[in-house]
């Protein structure tokens, strides 16, 4: 898959309505729509499977001033190959973590320059026992009748799914490392962990802000509408999370 985005848009992007609209081709209606969303971009205008049509668009668009970047699949890829955290440990020049996968790793708070903060589905499987009542013709010959159904326990796999609270952290060339509010063992706080999931969350945010100054952030991921305008009418929020990410991180370190 390939995605190709405008950003960088000034306050009176409206106006340019006209020049999107002739190369989209499609009607000036449609490409105000796109200019209407709120912040400067990234805003995905091409969704393609193949990368021609992604550099031709992507040359048109640059041809008619627009400033744009584009995803390729192994980008896409490097977004994903994120490493989940499991613990921490706030030190005093360092941010040591380890990870859902046996990893420890350390990470120096000046390396630090974006973290991106948003909402996503998590999905959790169990089995589950039932128990249904069936009628049984043995159990009712050998009771004469007088018993005729018999309880029967069986497995089901269940999955449930919820919103949760997650963010992503950047540091230069290093691997990305997200934090997933449900998924985190919050005794790196130390004292200041709280019994609430949540505020133990929002605590994690808030130290890593405060001891990584020069680090970008971004929240417009915890709202869906903003997610939405984003992605475009061809990408689900929920489905296409990681695409979100990679092009919040690609516009905002500069890396377009």
């Amino acid at each position: 898959m390939y995605i190709v985005a405008i950003h960088n848009l000034k306050e009176d992007k409206q106006n340019r309505a006209g020049e999107l609209s002739a190369v989209l081709r499609v009607t000036n209606l449609e490409a105000l729509s796109r200019l209407r969303a709120p912040e400067s971009g990234p805003f995905v205008l091409g969704v393609f499977a193949g990368k021609e049509e992604a550099e031709g668009l992507k040359g048109r668009l640059i041809s008619s001033g627009f400033d744009v970047l584009m995803l390729g699949p192994g980008e896409i890829e490097a977004e994903a190959d994120q490493r989940l955290v499991r613990k921490f440990e706030l030190g005093e020049q360092a941010l040591s973590v380890g990870t859902s996968a046996g990893e420890n790793l350390a990470i120096p708070y000046r390396d630090v320059d974006l973290i991106v903060r948003g909402i996503g589905i998590s999905s959790s499987t169990s089995m589950e026992t039932r128990e249904e009542r069936k009628f049984d013709l043995a159990t009712a010959v050998v009771s004469s009748g007088l018993k005729v159904m018999k309880t029967v326990k069986t497995m089901h796999q269940v999955t449930k799914e919820e919103l949760e609270g997650f963010f992503n952290l950047y540091a230069g060339a290093g691997p990305i490392l997200a934090f997933h509010e449900n998924g985190v063992v919050y005794d790196g706080l130390g004292t200041s962990r709280t019994l609430s999931r949540s505020s133990n969350f929002l605590q994690v945010i808030a130290e890593l802000r405060k001891r990584c100054p020069g680090a970008r952030y971004d929240d417009r991921l915890l709202n869906r509408a903003r997610a939405s305008a984003l992605l475009g009418p061809r990408l689900d929020p929920e489905e296409h999370l990681v695409i979100a990410t990679a092009l919040l991180a690609k516009t905002l370190r500069g890396k377009t």
